[in-house]
């Protein structure tokens, strides 16, 4: 989405202004599939070896659709999240060395499968630390594709980025703008399933903030998160406002800054287990509504060349 629908967008805008017709995307459509691929293999790697690790905390919070040690075997999933990672790696790794970014490549593709290992194995049921890897991680995909884009431009194009007639921190400012909505909205479903697991957690001996703090305290903790979210999505709208996009603020207005003022009340007021699922799955639209964006953006922006 970010891709296609943001970064397209700013350089077919580019080209149409600045009359360039050189500005292109310097990673190919296969390279962006393969860097893609190699994101969701890592990811469901992730998911896997952390239902390897929690089969016992599994069958007290979600009985029903645990799968690892009933329909899967454990050496099944362990072999599993093996390959997807190792396979995974791989690609990212080549895809770094063929753009250049070898060395900060391998940072991020050694990195987050060594992270989302200890998340499974014990960050997870530590105090907060296992949330805000799982928020960094999420935050990280949106900028993943642009770091890897932008870098391969300005290597490209070196005289127009200097002469600051192509604008790279443009599109990057966006995309921090997403990173910064993927890191509260994931922090804050976090700490939404500790509380929603919280029985299954405390019989462990997880340590996890409801568990720490209570689940009073943990409710406080996510309506500030929630709180700051609204702040961010505030200020988005004035920029909007100031760049007379009222559509892009009204957008944010009803399908964004509504709906997370709804999930306030309805944390504020929540009392057990159905209240955080269904605060989770609302989480999971605000994700969804914010991404969705996207398309008003870049139709907008199209549009306007015509």
């Amino acid at each position: 989405m970010i891709r296609f629908f943001m970064l397209r967008p700013y350089v077919e805008k580019s080209r149409f202004e600045l009359g360039y017709s050189v500005i292109r995307f310097q990673i190919t459509e296969i390279d962006f599939f393969l860097l893609v691929l190699s994101t969701v293999m890592i990811a469901a790697a992730g998911y896997i070896i952390n239902d390897y690790f929690d089969i016992r905390i599994d069958e007290v919070n979600r009985p029903a659709t645990n799968v690892v040690g009933k329909t899967v075997k454990r050496r099944v999933a362990m072999v599993s999240h093996m390959t997807l990672n190792i396979i995974g790696v791989l690609i990212g790794l080549w895809i770094s060395w063929k753009y250049d970014m070898f060395r900060a490549g391998s940072f991020i593709y050694i990195a987050a499968p060594a992270l989302l290992w200890f998340y499974s194995t014990s960050l997870k049921r530590q105090f907060l630390i296992g949330n805000i890897v799982i928020a960094l991680l999420s935050a990280l995909i949106p900028l993943l594709g642009v770091i890897y884009e932008l870098t391969s431009m300005s290597k490209a194009f070196p005289a127009l980025v200097q002469q600051r007639i192509l604008l790279l921190d443009l599109p990057l400012t966006f995309t921090l703008s997403y990173t910064l909505f993927a890191f509260l909205v994931s922090l804050i479903r976090e700490v939404v399933k500790d509380i929603e697991d919280y029985e299954g957690d405390l019989a462990y001996g997880c340590k996890t903030l409801p568990i720490v703090m209570g689940i009073a305290r943990a409710k406080w903790i996510v309506i500030t998160l929630i709180a700051g979210l609204m702040s961010a999505l505030c200020y988005i709208q004035y920029v909007w406002w100031q760049l007379d996009q009222w559509n892009f603020l009204f957008y944010i207005l009803v399908l964004l800054q509504l709906p997370v003022l709804y999930l306030a009340w309805r944390t504020h007021s929540a009392t057990g287990k159905k209240d955080w699922r269904f605060l989770s799955g609302m989480l999971k639209y605000i994700m969804v509504a914010g991404i969705s964006f996207l398309f008003l953006y870049s139709s907008e922006v199209m549009s306007n060349l015509k």
